[in-house]
C-alpha cells in the first residue's frame, strides 16, 4: 500500500511540474491558407503605393480542432506596387504585402501578399489571347500583325469590398489553444 501511495505521488509532482502551456500549444506551420476579404475595394486604376487594405478573417482557420484565426479577425495589408494595364493584353496588377492578422492569442502573425490580377480575381475578361493573337499574326502577317497584337491593352483590375482573396502564415509559430 505504501508503494502505490509514493507512485501516486511521484505521478502527482511530475505532472505539476511540466509547463501547463506544453500540452495547450497549437503549431500552425508555414503554408497555412488564410481567406481573406477585402473591405477596401481595390481598383488598380485610381489605388496608389503605400494604400492601406483593409481586410477581415472570411473564415475560422482550424488546425485540427482548435482555431489558430478567427472569423470576423481584422487584418490589413500595404500596396507595395502597381503595374498598370500595358500593350499586348498585359493586366493591370496590384501587389499587397505586409499583411497582418492576429491570431486567436491577439499575436499578429505576418500573411503572404497578395497579388490582385483579373485572373486571380475571375472577375474581368480574359485577355490573355490578346497575346497569341499578337503572336499568331505575326507569324501570319509579318510585322503589321505584330503591330495589331500591339493595339490590344490590358484591363484594370477592380475588386469590391467583400470578395476573397487566400493568403497563407509565412513563418510556422506556437499559438497558445484557448
Amino acid at each position: 500500500m505504501r508503494i502505490g501511495i509514493s507512485v501516486v505521488a511521484i505521478l502527482v509532482t511530475a505532472l505539476a511540474l511540466v509547463p501547463a502551456h506544453a500540452a495547450s500549444v497549437l503549431t500552425v506551420p508555414a503554408g497555412t491558407k488564410v481567406l481573406l476579404r477585402f473591405e477596401t475595394p481595390v481598383d488598380s486604376s485610381t489605388v496608389t503605393e503605400g494604400a492601406a487594405v483593409k481586410f477581415t478573417v472570411a473564415t475560422d482557420v482550424l488546425i485540427g480542432r482548435a482555431v489558430a484565426f478567427r472569423q470576423g479577425t481584422p487584418a490589413q495589408g500595404i500596396v507595395t506596387d502597381v503595374s498598370k494595364p500595358g500593350i499586348f493584353g498585359k493586366n493591370a496588377r496590384v501587389h499587397i504585402a505586409y499583411i497582418q492578422a492576429n491570431a486567436v492569442d491577439g499575436r499578429p502573425v505576418r500573411l503572404a501578399p497578395l497579388d490582385v490580377t483579373p485572373s486571380s480575381v475571375r472577375q474581368v475578361g480574359d485577355v490573355g489571347a490578346a497575346g497569341a493573337t499578337s503572336l499568331t499574326g505575326a507569324i501570319l502577317l509579318g510585322p503589321v500583325g505584330l503591330a495589331a497584337g500591339a493595339l490590344i491593352h490590358g484591363g484594370n483590375v477592380n475588386l469590391p469590398a467583400g470578395a476573397v482573396g487566400t493568403s497563407s502564415v509565412e513563418e510556422t509559430l506556437q499559438v497558445p489553444v484557448l
